[in-house]
């Protein structure tokens, strides 16, 4: 019995994991939307990797997320976020932990609680989510998980 239990659990909970894959400009407001819901909803922590960090309602909610408690951690690209004083100040005036990459960073990668991750090619931009062709893709497959977890902590480690 105990044996029929563990497998159903294990089987049960492998059915939650999921994929989504999001078009733009077509399915912008979608995918904003989605993002901007697992950031509101969102537990324990947010870790993004981010090119180009610009659009407000993503920032914002980003802003709501650490004024909740929870841990936000950011690392941008040097030479974009010297040009962008203001999303500079934005993150030192809300205490949000940020920390710039020695490396060109062209990652557009979110990882929400440690178990969805949203990665694709657009920059979190205005632009980027209504002028552009882009690729969104969210999953919580637990391999993806644990390769993107690996990739926070390789950021950590050489920052």
């Amino acid at each position: 019995m105990i044996r029929f239990l563990l497998i159903f659990l294990l089987v049960f909970s492998f059915s939650f994991a999921s994929s989504e894959i999001y078009f733009l400009p077509k399915e912008a407001k979608k995918s904003r939307d989605k993002i901007i819901s697992l950031i509101d909803n969102s537990n324990s922590s947010i870790d993004l990797a981010m090119y180009n960090l610009s659009y407000k309602k993503l920032i914002n909610s980003l802003l709501k997320a650490s004024k909740r408690g929870l841990k936000v951690k950011i690392y941008l690209d040097k030479a974009k976020f010297k040009k962008s004083d203001k999303i500079n100040k934005i993150l030192k005036e809300n205490g949000i932990e940020y920390k710039i990459l020695d490396r060109k960073n062209h990652l557009k990668l979110l990882m929400v609680d440690k178990k969805i991750a949203i990665f694709g090619t657009a920059n979190w931009t205005k632009e980027s989510f209504e002028d552009n062709y882009e690729l969104i893709f969210l999953t919580s497959e637990k391999d993806e998980i644990e390769k993107i977890k690996t990739i926070f902590s390789s950021l950590e480690k050489n920052y």
